[in-house]
């Protein structure tokens, strides 16, 4: 270990970008619908051997951080979901959070409707349409935690691999000091 203070400061700025890098490419991925940027990425850090372990690791905790903050707005989502619903007398007792929304079709969301007194059809109606919008929101937001629990599965996958070749590496190179 250095005794220069400048190596903290390289070190720190050299973790930012990484992330910033992986905040970057795991944007692609979530737009493309697809891991397929970040296993690029992993490839070429794959191929530089064990020195990339660092990097491994701030990939793999800038993903989990993206993976918190999209589970944060599938709740709120669900929590303006749930009081727009409010507002018109409607109380979803039995849905507990925003991925449960999914399991609410049309036709058992009418009857729930029906079974809280709600009987007005443009009520209804409106009712039905903020499910939809909501659903939708939730469904494209729950795509996005599929894939970015897919990406933290391979870069942990990864992540392992290097670590498994590191220790052996260095295994190896003290059996040849010897």
């Amino acid at each position: 270990m250095s005794d220069d203070p400048l190596d903290a400061v390289y070190s720190f700025v050299e973790r930012a970008y990484i992330r910033l890098q992986a905040g970057d490419v795991l944007i692609r991925c979530l737009e493309e619908g697809s891991s397929a940027p970040m296993q690029q990425m992993v490839e070429s850090l794959v191929l530089a051997g064990p020195q990339s372990l660092n990097a491994m690791r701030e990939m793999l905790a800038e993903a989990g951080q993206r993976k918190s903050q999209v589970l944060d707005d599938i709740n709120q989502v669900f929590n303006q979901f749930e009081n727009n619903l409010k507002s018109y007398g409607v109380y979803l007792d039995e849905v507990k959070n925003g991925l449960a929304v999914l399991q609410l079709t049309p036709v058992s969301f009418l009857a729930m409707l029906r079974e809280q007194g709600i009987t007005e059809e443009e009520t209804q109606i409106t009712c039905l349409q903020i499910l939809h919008e909501n659903r939708e929101l939730i469904i494209s937001l729950a795509n996005h935690v599929r894939l970015l629990e897919e990406i933290e599965t391979f870069l942990a996958d990864w992540l392992w691999g290097l670590a498994y070749q590191s220790a052996h590496q260095v295994s190896d190179d003290k059996k040849t000091a010897y």
